[in-house]
């Protein structure tokens, strides 16, 4: 049966609906707007926009379903225009549509609907209109620009994408679709429980979208709004303005005023510090006097590996090699581990402040017992140390954010936190509230070493009663509502005791919703349990906050994100995770003070090569909305020298959209200004920083190819200043210069040029 594509009068179409029959099902509707007409088929939510120039294109194709049934349409009626409104049957959702510059819909449940806890209503009302589109612009991350008629990226998407969620897995919830000449966005104004589905139908992207009503959401309207640009960043820059309108944003100069330390992110390159022991190789000054010390007088408990592999071996007959060597380091911090542990924490004692006391009596002890064979106690560390300060200060680097992946080295070495922030550095912990696992488990898993009550009156509970597994199946994820007061007390006591100026709170920025059946809430408190966390932690700790990905939906108080430049990708492929001789091999997780996973060179393979990172298919839609007010970077497993096989585009489009560069730093690799790190490091700020320095408070306003191919791109920001980036390796002709190859020039709006290429340090 044929669509009717002629609108019905409104009297015949309540003639025809009081009494329904099949053909219901093909009456539209027209919604004006001074010239503009919207022609909606609501009982199968066909959008057909005719636009000022009388050129009418499809904008979400016919089918509409509920549980996946057919609906038929009841009590329409349009009171103006510009708005309509009617009811589906049998499902009882209500529907509002309205015209005013963007067409809003709105989608209610009828109260006296019940929805059992483990059958949600699906209302599938999204259908991408393949013939209509050329091109999908999607924020999985910053934002990928996808051609429909791309298998490859419709394989991709339907293996990685289908089933997405647009509260953690779409960075930002809309989506903006290329139609003729026009750029159609979609933005969701509630975000939670919906899905995206994909498909690669005849070699071409498909996308559908859902959404579930359920028992702890049903009162919830699911309100979207779509709307019609001239430019592919317009749908960015209309939720920009929707999150000022709506009092979301705060830029980074607003967070400069309440927190003065975030003026220290201002053109600051980001380093993660490995290693949270006491001692490293690099203490010791007499290896055999110290392994003969640790055997015979120590009377520590030697670990079952040393025994094995270090007590027979004797001086002048043996040699110790640099596996030895770390062994007995390792060794000897184990011991000492054993020798003052620390309580496990319970809901009335965090056990922070007697972690702090453990480590110092750690550190006593050695220095008072083992002092004559290792340097000075004030010079210890692993991730932390002074000499590491030093080759970093003398570097010429001032603008730093370090990061440890836990608290413990700063408990350590007090002083060197102190020292960092004396260079001008912000110093961070990583921490984290979203998993907890059985105390005595993973000692070495400090974040998620919380109370065992916290851990089961906290846990997320499932529709179907089960409780939702923690990360990697440990333990339980937990709800950022539940025990508040206990996070507010550890993140102060670490803070505190770690002399810290920033954290960087794992997982709470993402906008990981779910409905928890156990505290009967559902996704959107659980999002505003995660910036209620947030917010706090800000306001009343002083530190520069940062948080995984960056989310739109969580990012209150945060001045910083981890994720978004460069996202994880390839969780399951074998050649990536497990085959030690494949050169995409990420590598292991250990050593525990410089893992080759973080180390480790590695290619990036097929398709992940082209479709992640070739600039061909980047576009800047985290930028255009957020540039000026959180400063985002790549994922932690992947920092800037992970990838040698796209380095140059990955530096480049980063230094294109004006984002910092994220080097891994171990003791060994930062022993001087001349380490291959060291020097990089040094050159990725020689780019960002002056830049940063002029565009840190500006908006990203335009983005372009300057060819056909998308080797020569350029972006513009809101004082003028603009951005040309060569990833070709030709020279390319640039007004009266000669932009080399793989190459950029930042032209300022104060007369500064800024030249930069991306370089390889090995």
């Amino acid at each position: 049966m044929s669509l009717v594509t002629k609108p019905f009068p409104l009297a015949a179409l309540i003639a025809v609906l009081a009494a329904p029959s099949v053909n219901a099902r093909a009456l539209s509707i027209e919604l004006k707007n001074a010239a503009e007409v919207v022609t909606i088929t609501p009982a199968s939510l066909k959008l057909d926009w005719q636009t000022t120039n009388q050129t009418s294109m499809t904008v979400n194709s016919p089918n509409l379903t509920v549980n996946g049934k057919p609906q038929t349409i009841n009590q329409l009626v349009q009171p103006s225009p510009h708005q309509a409104e009617w009811t589906l049957k049998p499902s009882n959702i209500h529907v509002k549509a309205s015209l005013k510059d963007n067409l809003t819909l709105s989608f209610s449940l009828d109260n006296n609907v019940i929805i059992a806890r483990n059958h949600p209503m699906t209302l599938a009302w999204f259908d991408l209109p393949q013939k209509e589109t050329q091109t999908l612009y999607l924020p999985f991350s910053e934002g990928m620009r996808i051609p429909i008629n791309n298998a490859t990226w419709g394989k991709y998407l339907e293996q990685n994408h289908s089933g997405a969620n647009t509260t953690q897995d779409l960075k930002m919830p809309f989506w903006t679709a290329k139609n003729s000449d026009r750029y159609v966005t979609v933005q969701l104004l509630n975000a939670t429980n919906n899905r995206l589905v994909f498909s690669s139908t005849q070699k071409q992207v498909d996308m559908f979208a859902s959404h579930q009503f359920t028992p702890l959401n049903q009162t919830e309207p699911f309100d979207v709004q779509i709307s019609l640009d001239d430019q592919r960043l317009d749908g960015a820059k209309r939720y920009r303005q929707y999150r000022i309108n709506q009092g979301l944003a705060t830029p980074l100069a607003e967070k400069i005023k309440t927190t003065p330390n975030v003026a220290k992110m201002i053109g600051a390159s980001q380093v993660y510090l490995f290693g949270s022991d006491g001692i490293s190789p690099e203490d010791v000054v007499n290896w055999w006097q110290l392994k003969d010390w640790y055997f015979t007088r120590s009377t520590l408990a030697i670990p079952t590996e040393a025994n094995k592999e270090l007590k027979a071996l004797t001086q002048g007959k043996d040699w110790l090699s640099h596996y030895h060597k770390q062994l007995l380091v390792d060794s000897i911090n184990a011991s000492l581990r054993t020798k003052y542990p620390a309580p496990l924490p319970t809901l009335t004692n965090n056990g922070i402040a007697a972690q702090f006391k453990a480590v110092q009596l750690r550190k006593k002890w050695l220095a008072q017992h083992a002092q004559p064979y290792l340097n000075n106690s004030k010079k210890w560390g692993q991730a932390l140390s002074e000499d590491m300060i030093a080759s970093l200060k003398n570097s010429g680097i001032h603008k730093l954010w370090l990061g440890l992946d836990n608290w413990i080295p700063a408990f350590y070495q007090p002083e060197m936190v102190d020292k960092a922030k004396q260079a001008g550095y912000l110093v961070a912990t990583y921490d984290s509230y979203n998993t907890a696992i059985p105390l005595g488990l993973n000692d070495g898993w400090l974040t998620a070493q919380l109370p065992n009550a916290m851990r089961k009156q906290c846990a997320i509970e499932l529709a179907d009663g089960t409780k939702k597994k923690g990360f990697r199946g440990n333990g339980y994820y937990l709800n950022p509502i539940c025990d508040l007061k206990y996070v507010q007390q550890r993140v102060k006591d670490i803070v505190k005791y770690g002399r810290f100026n920033s954290l960087f709170l794992d997982v709470d920025g993402t906008a990981m919703a779910r409905e928890d059946y156990h505290a009967k809430s559902n996704e959107s408190q659980m999002l505003n349990g995660f910036n209620n966390r947030m917010d706090w932690i800000a306001k009343n700790t002083g530190v520069v906050l940062g948080s995984e990905d960056g989310n739109s939906l969580t990012t209150t108080g945060t001045a910083f994100a981890h994720g978004l430049e460069t996202v994880g990708f390839g969780w399951t492929d074998k050649d990536m995770k497990s085959n030690k001789n494949s050169p995409y091999y990420l590598g292991r997780w250990y050593p525990d003070h410089k893992p080759d996973f973080f180390f480790k060179s590695a290619k990036v393979k097929a398709p992940y090569k082209t479709l992640l990172f070739a600039p061909q298919y980047r576009v800047p839609l985290y930028q255009t909305v957020f540039h000026d007010e959180v400063i985002n970077s790549h994922h932690w497993h992947s920092d800037s020298l992970k990838f040698s096989n796209v380095q140059t585009e990955r530096d480049l489009i980063s230094m294109l959209y004006n984002t910092p560069a994220m080097i891994h730093l171990s003791r060994d690799e930062a022993k001087s200004v001349n380490s291959p790190r060291i020097k990089a490091l040094k050159h990725y700020q020689a780019g960002y920083e002056p830049i940063h320095q002029q565009l840190w408070n500006k908006q990203l306003i335009d983005f372009k190819w300057l060819d056909n191919k998308g080797n020569i791109q350029q972006t513009r920001f809101s004082d003028g200043s603009i951005i040309t980036a060569n990833f070709s390796g030709e020279p390319f002709k640039y007004g009266q210069d000669q932009l080399a190859a793989h190459s950029l020039v930042a032209e300022l709006i104060t007369g500064e040029k800024v030249y930069w290429s991306s370089k390889a340090f090995n």
